[in-house]
């Protein structure tokens, strides 16, 4: 029998994040639209909920108004 380690799913958001992130970053870099404004989007909700789980009010509120930010955005208004 192997050794299985379980991660907590706070775990994989957060790495997925990060991810996310980077890849939010080089398209940015890169101009490449408007691919970089879906990646920002997913990248603030993940971050919502990994702050809702570490209880950390002021990372909400930034990333709750980034997803705002990005949806005028998407919406163009």
């Amino acid at each position: 029998m192997g050794l299985k380690i379980q991660q907590p799913l706070e775990f994989y958001i957060k790495w997925t994040a990060c991810v996310l992130a980077l890849l939010h970053v080089y398209l940015i870099a890169h101009d490449i639209t408007p691919y970089y404004k879906y990646t920002g989007l997913i990248t603030a909700v993940l971050w919502v909920w990994l702050s809702v789980l570490w209880r950390e009010p002021s990372v909400v509120i930034l990333n709750t108004i980034m997803i705002l930010i990005y949806i005028k955005g998407l919406l163009q208004l």
